[in-house]
């Protein structure tokens, strides 16, 4: 701690050092836990890693979460934030692990993202890739042999690109949590593919973006159905089948749904998630075939309950798919306790969203989202409100 406060009275900071120093001078402007990510991403942005600045930014993010309107000084920063590039997050509201094996899904987005942006490195310096949020600073390892997790994924996007010799300082703004069954992975891959195609000019098409993500997909989840690369691409509501031929049909919400995604706290790991399932699949075929076969119904009807705004019995049918996926062998003992408090607080339906084995639960709550939102709070989650369609 005292070194890193020594260092601020240094006129420049080591380029190494930024994430620590950021955070220790977050924390020396009195930046509260709500903020603090916020906080960091933009002093980090600014590259001021100093204390008037923090104090600058922590009055300015607070002015903007008690005002509709933002400040006059505030216009700049958050111009040049909207112009990065980014990928979206989902929640899937019908369809999970059933997709997998040729069922529909349905998949909203919410207004969560993962945006990225490119600056070019004097050239030997190879790749830098900075996340403030996560607290990495970190080089691609050249050798595709020693890069672990996320590293993989970068280095199939600029191999594939013709970028691999490049060097660039990757900066990433995660707004989509991670592990926890909101589509981060996919997000992520976007966001970076789209950074590159601005920085570089390289004129691709969604269709290319989509398909480059899903091998993305293939690094990080192994057996991925498609769908959170296709959500992470267009961020529209979507009925989803892989296969030949697949079905991707964009669907319009006239009416806005509102949920609460509830998060357990425990990561949400697809790719174990998905053997698991794969597993017993293997062990009980037909068992688990008349399991899909019942949440693929259960999706179309939740479709034609969208369409029809039949919100209650889109909430029911929320509430029996839980209970196949409890079946499946997916759930928690965190995921059944927040559905439980939701159902309790007076939510419509409520199940879990993703792979499971922790993650997040979503809830129907068109009336009383804020009595749902708190109940999970005090029970010691993080819980958010999300306003989709309409």
């Amino acid at each position: 701690n005292f070194s890193a406060i020594k260092a601020l009275s240094t006129e420049g900071i080591q380029q190494g050092h930024m994430t620590l120093h950021a955070r220790t001078v977050a924390m020396a402007a009195g930046a509260t836990p709500e903020i603090f990510d916020t906080v960091i991403d933009r002093l980090i942005e600014s590259g001021e890693i100093k204390i008037w600045k923090a104090r600058e930014i922590v009055e300015e993010v607070l002015g903007q979460s008690k005002a509709p309107v933002a400040t006059a000084s505030a216009e700049p920063e958050k111009a040049k934030r909207e112009t990065l590039a980014a990928g979206y997050g989902k929640i899937i509201l019908f369809g999970e692990h059933a997709v997998v094996y040729g069922r529909h899904a349905l998949a909203l987005p919410v207004p969560l993202a993962i945006e990225a942006k490119i600056e070019d490195a004097n050239q030997g310096e190879g790749v830098e890739i900075i996340v403030p949020r996560w607290g990495i600073e970190q080089r691609l390892p050249k050798q595709p042999e020693k890069r672990q997790a996320f590293q993989k994924q970068f280095g199939l996007i600029l191999e594939s690109l013709g970028l691999d010799h490049e060097a660039m300082k990757i900066e990433i703004f995660p707004n989509v949590p991670r592990a926890m069954g909101l589509g981060g992975s996919a997000a992520l891959a976007v966001a970076l593919i789209r950074a590159l195609d601005k920085h570089y000019d390289l004129k691709l098409a969604d269709e290319r973006v989509n398909e480059l993500a899903f091998e993305c997909e293939k690094v990080a989840h192994g057996t991925p159905s498609g769908i959170d690369n296709t959500m992470a691409t267009f961020g529209k509501p979507l009925l989803f089948r892989k296969g030949s031929p697949g079905l991707q049909e964009f669907l319009e919400l006239e009416q806005p749904l509102t949920f609460v995604i509830g998060m357990t706290g425990v990561e949400s790991l697809t790719h174990k998630m998905v053997t698991r399932v794969r597993q017993q699949w293997e062990r009980n075929t037909s068992l688990y075939e008349r399991i899909f076969n019942e949440i693929d119904a259960l999706t179309l009807q939740g479709v034609k309950a969208i369409r029809d705004n039949d919100l209650e019995h889109l909430g029911d049918l929320m509430n029996v798919c839980q209970g196949l996926l409890n079946a499946l062998q997916v759930s928690s003992w965190e995921v059944e306790e927040l559905v439980q408090i939701a159902r309790d607080n007076g939510a419509l339906g409520a199940k879990l969203t993703g792979a499971g084995g922790g993650g997040a639960v979503i809830a129907l709550c068109p009336e009383n989202a804020e009595e749902v939102k708190s109940a999970m709070m005090r029970a010691g989650y993080q819980a958010m409100e999300v306003v989709v369609g309409g």
